[in-house]
């Protein structure tokens, strides 16, 4: 096991010649915070011969030492969401998040380690990732994406507000994104219409760093002027869980933001047999027949396509509406029948 391999990309290329001799599974196992393949010096990409795992900050169910992994996808289409109260603090996990560290401190003693943490990336890890202006901009560049939740990524807008140019700019979120900082949304809809935006939606990859970055805490997400960030915030914080869910999911699926003109869907599920699960995620306490109109008018369009559609809200009660459509509390997304079982030891 080789943990921070990527300080070691001379490895490669002996790591390669090792596997082909003998092609057992698992004899290596290297880890680190940034990824290999994007590391200077590194010879080869070892196609077909790795797999790469992710590993992302805790998901809620894992903070909340559930005995089953918690799975939305598959509990929503084998038709197990029906109605029923659901109770949880949904702006304490969003500030929370889910790196392990923070998790176990105070509110201001976790803003002091998200700080530190930061600034020790940018003075090691993105100085040997990058001879360039990265290591200067990548705090700057994350309290700017922390202090916009999860959004259409504008790159003139965002060139402009950090003070690089567009091509710049392109360089330092591929950087971001090979140190395992950045969480990005594609858009869909490929075939479906001619206007369709194809920006992705970019945030930072946890909402606790998010939230402390940006200064935001749960007096500010209840108030008229942070609630805005705060919605942003946990649209970021329901595409993180389904993220992770999708890890060890029994469906599998990709995750995917639509938008057409004066039609937008937040999240757009799309699962291996190209059906589709559509997801609006609203922060407010109670919704009504307005927060699904754009789930109705796709699936006007493509019919059965769509599995079911999903209003995530702020509130606490859960309602099946017509049959393919439901409106749950965020909390539905790890606290389903599933997962109500006794705590991990």
């Amino acid at each position: 096991m080789i943990d921070e391999a990527q300080r070691a990309p001379e490895l490669v290329l002996a790591l390669k010649e090792s596997v082909d001799r003998d092609r057992r599974p698992g004899r290596f196992i290297l880890t680190g915070s940034v990824d290999l393949l994007a590391a200077p010096g590194v010879g080869d990409s070892l196609a077909g011969r790795r797999e790469a795992l992710v590993v992302r900050p805790f998901s809620t169910g894992e903070v909340e030492r559930r005995a089953t992994p918690e799975d939305f996808a598959t509990w929503l289409l084998e038709g197990s969401a029906e109605d029923g109260e659901y109770d949880t603090d949904i702006i304490q996990h969003v500030l929370a998040g889910g790196f392990p560290e923070p998790l176990k401190r105070s509110e201001r003693r976790a803003h002091a380690w998200f700080t530190d943490y930061v600034e020790t990336l940018a003075r090691h890890d993105a100085a040997s990732l990058s001879s360039g202006s990265f290591p200067q901009h990548l705090t700057g560049l994350l309290r700017i994406l922390s202090a916009q939740g999860q959004t259409e990524l504008v790159k003139a807008r965002l060139a402009r507000q950090v003070g690089v140019a567009e091509g710049t700019l392109d360089a330092h979120l591929q950087l971001l994104d090979a140190m395992y900082l950045l969480q990005e949304l594609p858009a869909w809809g490929v075939g479906f219409g001619g206007r369709v935006i194809r920006r992705p939606k970019v945030g930072v990859v946890d909402t606790g760093m998010a939230a402390s970055l940006s200064g935001l805490n749960a007096e500010q997400a209840a108030r008229v002027g942070g609630r805005e960030l705060f919605g942003a915030l946990l649209e970021q914080f329901v595409a993180g869980e389904l993220l992770k869910q999708a890890a060890w999911s029994q469906q599998r699926y990709r995750l995917y933001h639509y938008r057409q003109r004066a039609t937008e869907v937040d999240i757009v599920l799309e699962m291996a047999d190209g059906g589709l699960v559509l997801i609006e995620v609203k922060s407010a306490l109670s919704v009504g027949a307005d927060s699904w109109r754009h789930l109705q008018t796709i699936r006007q369009d493509l019919g059965d396509r769509v599995r079911a559609g999903v209003v995530l809200y702020g509130g606490t009660r859960a309602m099946r509406m017509h049959g393919w459509l439901h409106v749950l509390p965020v909390a539905a997304l790890w606290r389903h029948p599933d997962t109500e079982n006794e705590e991990r030891p």
